[in-house]
């Protein structure tokens, strides 16, 4: 009976141990600049290049979109000086109305 209890806790023992053996925490095993051969520093450069070029591409975007923006933006200023200017003549017709039916 001993003997069946450590053959039983042996083997989770050993389970476990391959169970940690195979998970590796290393964030760079397998990955391409673990080589540091000539091919993993020209992949590096072409996935810097192409993020650049990425990056590059959205401020473009970003650019043009503030553009965009900033014209609406006077655009509504704009539009709300003619609406203020239109309300300050309604006003002085509805004083002027206001006193000629007073007198």
């Amino acid at each position: 009976m001993l003997r069946t209890c450590v053959n039983l806790l042996y083997k989770r023992s050993f389970q476990l141990s391959l169970a940690t053996r195979f998970t590796s925490t290393d964030p760079t095993a397998g990955a391409i600049n673990a080589a540091h051969d000539k091919f993993s520093e020209r992949e590096q450069a072409f996935e810097n290049a192409y993020f650049r070029k990425l990056n590059d591409e959205l401020l473009v975007q970003l650019r043009e979109r503030h553009g965009d923006l900033e014209k609406q933006s006077d655009n509504i200023e704009q539009e709300r000086k003619r609406i203020e200017e239109q309300i300050k003549k309604l006003e002085k017709k509805r004083d002027e109305l206001a006193k000629r039916t007073k007198k």
